[in-house]
């Protein structure tokens, strides 16, 4: 039985960020919007993180949140006058238990 368990524990942390939600580290980077029609690339790019930390355990939904920057000021910091689109990178430990936002927006 312990081999089996062992197994069993290596392929879930194989495959743990394979999916779109892993269970104990996912990784995704998703579009924020799916209308490109007429979308210019633009030649710069900025980035605006969020935090999160949260207590699994007690149920009551203990969490805190935090942010680096906001998008206006991430996009004069970066030359950005016009954005054109914009995409979420998403990093999440421990079903969420630790969770890193990060919206990465482009223009010029």
């Amino acid at each position: 039985m312990g081999i089996r368990l062992l197994l069993a524990a290596a392929l879930l942390l194989l495959h743990a960020g394979c999916a779109s939600r892993g269970i104990l580290y996912s990784h995704t980077v998703a579009p924020a919007t799916e209308d490109f029609s007429k979308t210019p690339v633009g030649s710069k790019h900025a980035t605006i993180c969020g935090y999160r930390i949260r207590e699994p355990i007690s149920g009551y939904g203990v969490s805190a949140e935090w942010d680096s920057n906001y998008i206006r000021s991430a996009a004069k910091k970066a030359g950005i006058s016009s954005i054109y689109y914009a995409d979420l990178e998403t990093l999440s430990i421990a079903l969420g238990v630790y969770q890193q936002r990060t919206l990465i927006i482009y223009g010029n």
